[in-house]
């Protein structure tokens, strides 16, 4: 919920630059806390640009440039003559859409949607290839492991055709909470039922894609013939503390679809 004010003389005090040349990396570093202990929640709009410097005690050109950023990298959002919001993904979807959901429709009138259901949801020990992957080296911990498949809504026919294969690894020390039932219970896109539901923001991810061929049982279900061709995207993604806590599969048929990668 909004607060009216997360500012006192305990934040104020917090604040200590030394050097000059740190300034600007010391205040995005500032705004990054607020956001992280939700003196700033999601969606919280914040002072303008002139009092956040006095706030921060640096120049209001200093202040422009850290907001700038800030923006650039998905942890704020400008809104033309409202201001500048913590960026919340359930808020600001089409924004979301484009930075993490490559896949568009070959037709341009028509929006890419998939109805999806959940085939697997198991705990599961972490192995070498998702440690590595993920970058930890603690071989205890332990990975939530889901399967999904996609049914592309393209037109008035019954969904039967599987577009999209997508296989989930996350580190259940970042998702402590979630459970089979909790994930069955999400309605809107993932990474924005990650934020509000588990408290994880995703910030970027790191994408490889390759061309590979179907499975026999993919190909199946995609009703098409085997040997058939699809793209294959691997995900790292980052949370807002830089953490990799969520590896991504998924296999796309694109005879209907492409995928648009934005820098």
């Amino acid at each position: 919920m909004p607060l009216d004010s997360p500012y006192d003389n305990s934040v104020e005090s917090l604040i200590s630059f030394t050097p000059k040349a740190t300034r600007y990396a010391q205040v995005k570093r500032e705004i990054i806390d607020h956001i992280q202990k939700e003196i700033w929640p999601y969606g919280y709009k914040l002072p303008s640009e002139i009092q956040l410097a006095q706030i921060f005690k640096v120049s209001q050109g200093t202040m422009r440039r850290a907001l700038r950023d800030l923006v650039q990298e998905g942890f704020l959002i400008r809104h033309q003559g409202r201001g500048t919001f913590v960026n919340s993904y359930s808020a600001n979807f089409d924004l979301f859409y484009k930075k993490f959901v490559p896949i568009r429709a070959d037709d341009p009138n028509k929006t890419w949607k998939t109805v999806t259901r959940m085939t697997l949801f198991e705990v599961i020990p972490i192995n070498l290839q998702i440690a590595s992957l993920m970058q930890t080296n603690d071989l205890t911990e332990k990975i939530i492991h889901i399967r999904r498949l996609h049914y592309a809504k393209l037109d008035d026919q019954n969904i039967r055709r599987v577009d999209v294969f997508g296989e989930l690894f996350l580190r259940q020390l970042f998702f402590p909470t979630l459970t089979e039932t909790v994930f069955r219970g999400q309605k809107n896109s993932l990474y924005a039922f990650y934020q509000n539901t588990l408290g994880v923001t995703i910030m970027h991810s790191r994408d490889i894609i390759k061309a590979v061929f179907l499975t026999q049982e993919q190909a199946r279900l995609a009703h098409v013939s085997y040997p058939y061709p699809g793209l294959a995207l691997q995900r790292q993604s980052y949370d807002i503390n830089n953490n990799i806590v969520e590896l991504r599969y998924q296999v796309c048929l694109t005879d209907r679809c492409h995928l648009e990668c934005l820098n």
